[in-house]
């Protein structure tokens, strides 16, 4: 009788504890709570930023304005863009300076997964020539929005479905800045 009133309260001791774990945040909790923290100010913002440093490519731009303004996040860490990558940029948009452009699309997802794409060209005007797709990460960390270079490594909100973070997956961590290089 000892035994099983005392497995009884163990039973029901084990329910409770399982049943009181901390719920797990998703990707789709983040994403819900991050969009819901948005205003017209976060895409004024955005767009200002994308606008500025496209105009910055232009001739008669500057050019390492625009370059020093650019981020990049590594292991949730916000740092500068390394002085190496700054130098194979240069040479890129100097050699090629951007002579027309045109925001293709924007969307936001979380504080580190968002979608700033332009289409530009380096001679005439875009309606007359070829274009290419220049993609940036707006990221917001601390209030404060960055621009980062989109790389392959990243998830974007127009890839196919299967190919984005399934919504029932962790949420991603916050992105902190690296102190050194925003001080």
């Amino acid at each position: 009788m000892k035994r099983s009133i005392f497995a009884v309260l163990s039973l029901a001791l084990l329910l409770c504890a399982c049943n009181n774990s901390p719920k797990v945040k998703t990707y789709q909790d983040a994403e819900r709570e991050f969009l819901a923290s948005l205003t017209q100010l976060d895409t004024f913002t955005v767009f200002a930023m994308g606008q500025e440093f496209m105009q910055d490519l232009m001739p008669g731009g500057d050019l390492d304005s625009a370059l020093a303004r650019l981020t990049v996040v590594e292991n949730n860490v916000l740092y500068k863009v390394s002085d190496e990558t700054i130098a194979e940029l240069r040479l890129r948009f100097s050699q090629h300076p951007v002579t027309d452009y045109t925001r293709v699309r924007y969307s936001f997802s979380t504080e580190a997964n968002n979608d700033l794409v332009y289409r530009y060209c380096t001679g005439g005007e875009l309606s007359q020539n070829p274009g290419i797709k220049l993609a940036f990460t707006p990221v917001k960390v601390e209030g404060r929005w960055f621009l980062t270079l989109k790389d392959g490594r990243q998830y974007s909100n127009d890839f196919p479905k299967d190919m984005q973070a399934h919504p029932l997956s962790p949420a991603p961590y916050k992105v902190v800045l690296h102190k050194k290089d925003f001080e």
